[in-house]
């Protein structure tokens, strides 16, 4: 079967399956791995900190695979933002992603140099500022995401048949997305991708620890560690920190980390209800196909409804 959207016409990946960006470890070792599958990975820039660290990921990246790839930049107060996107765009990686705040003179300048701009929201009012600013996709973040929230952040569900509904740019999914079924649930919604983070967190070739991969797979949703944090509220005073760029990046975590403070670590979205053990990035992919299209022609509600319709 061929999974051919907008998403994967934009990207040039045969799934429109993208690993979502880490702030602490979002480099070529997951990213070229996640492409070479069938993806789309990316390479967070702040995760290598320098323009030079990024630009010799990026090389590396293409040494693992010669599948397109992207580069993420979180906008939240890296003082040498600008820096790290000139490289990604010297590098002529095959998209850049921007997150948090807004982006249009980022989108602006990785447009003239002819690069596929995506940028991640959580609201639909951000989604449609994205698109009148040029973006050429958006993410859609629900509140069952990992990451940073907006106080007025809506469910996966509700926040994707919105955008959908009301932008004519793609729109690709995130939030508790981490199996065919809520792989499969996304298209049906209407995006014309998935954008994952959790789900490759708990894969052998992700660059954190053991133990933490294996706490993935052991956890629930109805955890009280998981639940509160993701539907915790933004912090008080984020903006304002933001605004003074005294913010690094957020993960997950109740307060904002300053650029001298090491990052804590991403403890896991709704979509650990999906885990169940550490499996290889091309696994998991697999996986997601496979498990789609057994529910599109097998013996499943929708199967059979498709198929007294053929």
């Amino acid at each position: 079967m061929k999974w051919k959207t907008r998403v994967t016409d934009l990207l040039g990946c045969r799934y429109p399956i993208i690993q979502g960006a880490f702030g602490g470890f979002g480099r070529s070792v997951l990213a070229a791995p996640v492409s070479e599958a069938g993806g789309f990975g990316i390479i967070t820039a702040t995760a290598l900190g320098t323009p030079e660290k990024l630009r010799k990921d990026i090389r590396k990246a293409k040494s693992m695979t010669d599948r397109p790839f992207g580069v993420n930049l979180s906008l939240i107060g890296h003082p040498r933002i600008e820096e790290l996107r000139e490289v990604a765009i010297e590098e002529k990686v095959a998209a850049i992603f921007t997150s948090a705040y807004k982006a249009e003179e980022h989108g602006k300048r990785i447009k003239e140099a002819g690069i596929p701009w995506i940028h991640k929201v959580g609201t639909i009012k951000h989604a449609q500022a994205a698109e009148r600013h040029g973006a050429d996709a958006i993410v859609m973040v629900g509140i069952e995401g990992e990451g940073e929230k907006s106080a007025i952040h809506l469910s996966t569900l509700t926040s994707v048949c919105m955008a959908t509904k009301m932008l004519k740019i793609p729109v690709i999914a995130a939030g508790g997305i981490a199996d065919g079924r809520t792989f499969l649930a996304a298209l049906a919604m209407g995006a014309e991708g998935v954008y994952m983070g959790t789900a490759f967190m708990a894969t052998k070739e992700c660059p954190i620890a053991e133990r933490h991969k294996q706490a993935l797979v052991n956890a629930s949703p109805y955890d009280p560690e998981i639940r509160n944090r993701v539907f915790a509220p933004p912090p008080p005073g984020l903006d304002e920190l933001t605004r003074k760029g005294e913010v690094y990046q957020l993960v997950g975590d109740a307060k904002p980390h300053s650029l001298k403070q090491p990052m804590p670590l991403m403890g896991g979205s709704m979509a650990v209800g999906a885990i169940t053990k550490i499996v290889t990035v091309k696994e998991l992919i697999d996986n997601i196909i496979r498990e789609a299209e057994e529910l599109l022609t097998g013996d499943s509600p929708l199967g059979r409804i498709l198929a007294a319709n053929d």
